[in-house]
């Protein structure tokens, strides 16, 4: 016979950050969708996990984070997305051409650890903030430091990247999610390398995001064999049109 659980202890393991074992134990927060199929299949929460610290390690800061993390940017219609200590000034056009409200994004320069942590702290805590984007600052963050980030996050309400060089892979993390990201040629690489209360049979497998077709390298001049590959915007299916005049020019340029 099952007995009731205290009220004060059942609320406490339906918190998200509370890991009981099993993915089967773990409370189901609503994640946030990702964007990528993929990646929502292999999250506990089926998306973005809310009210806690969720890590990425890169190559190379802004090598990629943008293609993963745009999808769930665009699609939240609430709250500031707020940006700290970004490895280069955002191109508004190109914020703009991905779909994101710039009226919402706020930008903040903490190069600083105790100005990074303080606004850190202080931004997760705010019901304003849906969305924060944190690049590590100058000096690497120790396990103390980043068990704060992950204590404010879980007072918090929203989605929280802190964004980190791969060298720090070798370093314990106190996140609740931790992936590794590379771009390739076709795609950008994921890695779920902690997560908890996850499948851990799913830890250290390559997932693999198709790059948008207008980031993709174009082929040698020698591989090229068609006007599709060499303009790749234009439909194929569609018929050209050129004027007598154009028409007129372009059979002189071939009768050379």
């Amino acid at each position: 016979m099952n007995q009731q659980l205290p009220p004060d202890l059942e609320q406490l393991l339906q918190r998200g950050d509370i890991w009981r074992g099993t993915k089967a134990f773990v409370y189901d927060n609503d994640g946030e969708d990702t964007g990528h199929s993929v990646l929502n299949n292999s999250f506990v929460h089926n998306g973005w996990p809310r009210a806690c610290l969720i890590e990425i390690n890169l190559q190379e800061m802004g090598h990629g984070e943008w293609l993963l993390l745009a999808p769930a940017l665009r699609n939240s219609t609430q709250g500031l997305q707020i940006l700290i200590n970004p490895p280069a000034l955002p191109f508004a056009q190109g914020l703009l051409q991905t779909g994101l409200d710039l009226d919402r994004i706020l930008i903040i320069n903490a190069p600083a650890k105790n100005d990074f942590l303080a606004a850190f702290v202080e931004i997760t805590r705010a019901q304003a903030c849906s969305h924060l984007l944190a690049w590590q600052p100058q000096q690497v963050l120790n396990y103390t430091e980043i068990r704060k980030c992950v204590l404010a996050s879980n007072d918090g309400s929203g989605i929280y990247w802190l964004l980190r060089n791969s060298r720090t892979m070798s370093q314990s993390s106190p996140a609740h999610l931790r992936l590794r990201a590379r771009i390739h040629t076709k795609n950008l690489e994921v890695i779920i390398t902690k997560q908890k209360g996850g499948d851990q049979s799913l830890l250290n497998r390559p997932l693999e995001l198709p790059l948008p077709r207008e980031w993709m390298g174009y082929q040698p001049h020698a591989n090229l064999g068609t006007d599709a590959d060499i303009y790749p915007h234009i439909n194929p299916t569609k018929p050209a049109t050129t004027t007598g005049k154009n028409t007129s020019n372009i059979s002189r340029l071939r009768s050379r």
